[in-house]
């Protein structure tokens, strides 16, 4: 079984950072980093949709009012926006809990 790397915040700050400034492109933050692909671009929308304090883990679930649980369902279901778009627009953290 392969270890799982759990990057703090300091060192998701430090990441985006490089990728935000050009420092380093995608694909070499993930290699250089041992960063999966889904992993960056989740802390890139989170950081879009919520500023550096998104990039913060809590051990705490979110809760989310019944009409943005229902608006955000009615968006998916008429084909809208896609997901990563209703997850901005409704600032919802992760469909996967993540």
């Amino acid at each position: 079984m392969s270890f799982k790397h759990k990057y703090t915040y300091e060192e998701k700050e430090k990441i985006l950072f490089e990728y935000k400034n050009g420092i380093h492109g995608f694909r070499e933050l993930c290699r250089i980093y041992g960063i999966a692909q889904q992993s960056l671009k989740d802390w890139i929308r989170l950081y879009e949709t919520f500023g550096m304090v998104g990039l913060k883990t809590g051990s705490t679930a979110s809760h989310y009012p019944k009409e943005v649980k229902e608006a955000a369902v009615q968006d998916y279901l008429t084909h809208s926006y896609t997901v990563k778009e209703i997850l901005k627009k409704y600032q919802i953290r992760s469909a996967t809990g993540t």
